[in-house]
């Protein structure tokens, strides 16, 4: 048997869809987008946050007004 052969040989066993490792990579996967996302979103939170404490001096500055910086750090940690 050539190399060749031996080659198409095992190009054409069947390799199981499913494995373990495939398996892990995909849940690794989800786990830290899921945890990118969280992150993302405390972020978001922090930010609004802070707008509230700004003053209305500074809030002029960024072209909003006090009822938008309210309603803005209103928000909830999900939206």
């Amino acid at each position: 048997m050539s190399t060749l052969s031996s080659v198409r040989a095992i190009a054409r066993t069947e390799v199981p869809s499913f494995s373990f490792g495939r398996a892990i990579a995909l849940l690794a996967g989800t786990v830290v987008a899921g945890v990118e996302a969280v992150m993302d979103r405390s972020e978001l939170n922090r930010s609004r946050r802070q707008l509230a404490e700004l003053d209305d001096r500074l809030l002029r500055d960024i072209g909003i007004d006090r009822a938008q910086a309210r309603f803005e750090a209103g928000k909830g940690f999900w939206i």
